[in-house]
């Protein structure tokens, strides 16, 4: 069943991906419970995620031009397939809801006097737009986005390079080793172990054998750009930088050369702008899209708007004080979605090579 006639290059895939590990990543502090080894704890979170990868590749590579929801119905059978898919869809809809409020407060501190009602219905209307418009489109508008968004950051960087004290970076591994563990867990599942909802997306690659060194591409490269962030925050401000909400925020507020080149943190808000655009924007397709190949629909195109009014009411049922709301991301998501990033994926590929060992011994049927 054909819902997506839309074709994507592996460029745009990488492109894509980067943009939507950058997500709400480009604004919160990589690793902060790690203080002053976050860049470590960085380097640790990519191994795992990449170890997340791997299991998603060799899924994608048993099952080219798939989508997740297809694999489970192949593995496990109509009926336990779909209860998995379901669990899947329903994780991509509550991380879509989150990023969103995330997205909302940071704005709501601009934009103080806009409802924060107001804020979420704005993003959600432009993602429906994207996700109606398809995965091309999405790809797409990804390539300027990201392109605009590393820029940024590299321009940021250098502008408070002269303020950065490596002495900040000091002392090394001073926090109990569970602390750091916990840090660079956090930074595995959110935002590497997320990229599971690009198995509703590799699907529709021109070239399925470009998957994996794609999405490759796209972790070293954001674990680069992570790591930037995670040396730089800490070097330009010191201990102070884990008191900020906003770590990247705090760094480019404090640019003022020659008291002309200042208040440049309008440089970050546009590049959350276009990372959480991206973000939102991927979960909800794959939602969409999942929800359709469950129902058996022959276009996911009805569900754009009500799956976008159910995010936005998630959304709007979130913490009144979006501190608490970090508070939990960090203490209860990177167990909560360990499920659904980890377990069920391995469970999934361990039953696939099962079944196709099964399939290919002599007499074998499954």
């Amino acid at each position: 069943m054909k819902l997506e006639g839309g074709r994507i290059p592996s460029s745009q895939l990488t492109i894509l991906a980067i943009g939507f590990l950058l997500g709400s990543s480009i604004i919160l502090g990589p690793g902060g419970a790690a203080e002053n080894n976050a860049w470590l704890a960085v380097l640790f979170g990519l191994g795992e995620g990449l170890v997340f990868l791997s299991i998603y590749v060799q899924l994608q590579k048993n099952y080219p031009h798939k989508t997740l929801i297809e694999m489970n119905d192949i593995i496990y059978g109509p009926y336990l397939g779909k209860l998995f898919s379901i669990c899947y869809i329903i994780f991509f809809l509550h991380t879509a809801s989150l990023v969103v409020r995330s997205f909302g407060a940071f704005f709501g501190i601009i934009l103080v006097s806009t409802p924060l009602s107001l804020l979420l219905i704005s993003i959600l209307l432009v993602c429906a737009y994207a996700v109606r418009n398809g995965i091309e489109v999405i790809a797409r508008c990804s390539l300027l986005l990201v392109v605009l968004m590393i820029i940024v950051t590299i321009f940021n960087t250098a502008l408070v390079a002269i303020n950065m004290e490596p002495s900040n970076l000091l002392p090394f591994m001073d926090i109990p080793i569970q602390e750091f563990f916990k840090a660079s867990h956090s930074i595995s599942t959110l935002p590497f172990g997320q990229t599971i909802v690009f198995l509703m997306i590799v699907a529709f690659l021109n070239q399925q054998q470009e998957a994996g060194p794609s999405l490759l591409k796209a972790f070293l490269i954001f674990g680069l750009f992570f790591l930037i962030i995670a040396l730089r925050n800490p070097m330009v401000m010191g201990p102070q930088i884990y008191l900020a909400t906003y770590p990247s925020f705090a760094v480019v507020r404090s640019i003022n050369i020659a008291d002309i080149l200042t208040r440049l943190d309008i440089l970050i808000g546009v590049s959350f702008l276009g990372a959480g655009f991206l973000k939102i924007t991927v979960l909800y397709y794959g939602a969409v899209l999942g929800i359709a190949q469950i129902l058996n629909m022959r276009s996911y195109l009805p569900l754009v708007l009500p799956i976008g009014a159910l995010i936005l009411g998630v959304s709007l049922l979130q913490y009144d004080a979006y501190i608490y709301d970090i508070n939990d991301a960090l203490k209860y998501y990177p167990y909560y979605s360990l499920p659904f990033e980890f377990f069920l994926p391995l469970i999934t590929l361990v039953a696939a090579k099962i079944r196709t060992y099964l399939q290919a011994s002599p007499g074998g049927k499954v």
